[in-house]
């Protein structure tokens, strides 16, 4: 009986110390950005300037993943104009991980599809467009989370270099469980433990029974 007792109260405790709470986002900067050229010839990579999509030009984004800790339950990728007029109005986007944080040749067409952007009317110099990219960041274990980005317009989005307060990030929203819960759980497990100790000890003879 007291086996049974002691197992249901190491759930209630274990249920009560996994009870989340939200931290608020983490803000992640890219470890670098910039543009790649997939035409015939080209120079593919330019990380010196400004992330510019437009047909056979990709964009591109990376990001270190050091500092994701925890459970992550939401993560979004913004991006804000350098110029403007946008002309690309949808913005395909592409994940994958990589072992790389800076821009290479390998880059270019790189990534499974994660869906489109669709960039707000009249979308202003500082301001952020948002997508979704929880899963695959949830779900993506590399060093480097990059991004590829596709339209048949020409975008010309912020970068590290040349932005108008930030460049393109990743916000990162996790869930830690509750201080006051996780006090309540090491309570009821050194209980738990003070009480199988106890009756470990304990040996019976003849008539004697333990309590």
């Amino acid at each position: 009986m007291k086996g049974i007792v002691l197992s249901l109260s190491l759930a209630a405790l274990i249920g009560c110390g996994s009870a989340p709470s939200h931290a608020a986002p983490v803000i992640v900067d890219p470890t670098s950005d910039g543009s790649l050229y997939t035409c015939s010839g080209c120079n593919v990579v330019a990380d010196d300037a400004y992330v510019l999509i437009d047909g056979y030009i990709q964009g591109a984004v990376k990001f270190s993943s050091a500092a994701l800790a925890g459970t992550i339950t939401q993560a979004i990728l913004t991006l804000n104009p350098y110029a403007l007029p946008l002309f690309g109005t949808e913005v395909d986007v592409y994940g994958y991980g990589t072992g790389i944080g800076q821009l290479d040749d390998t880059d270019a067409n790189a990534g499974t599809f994660l869906g489109t952007l669709v960039l707000p009317a009249n979308l202003g110099y500082g301001e952020d467009a948002f997508f979704d990219v929880t899963s695959f960041v949830a779900n993506t274990h590399a060093p480097f989370l990059a991004f590829n980005l596709r339209s048949v317009g020409t975008d010309v989005f912020s970068s590290l270099e040349y932005n108008y307060g930030h460049p393109s990030q990743l916000l990162i929203t996790t869930a830690v469980p509750e201080p006051a819960s996780i006090a309540l759980l090491f309570i009821g497990l050194c209980f738990a433990l003070g009480i199988m100790a106890r009756h470990r000890g304990c040996q019976p003879r003849f008539s004697e029974s333990c309590n």
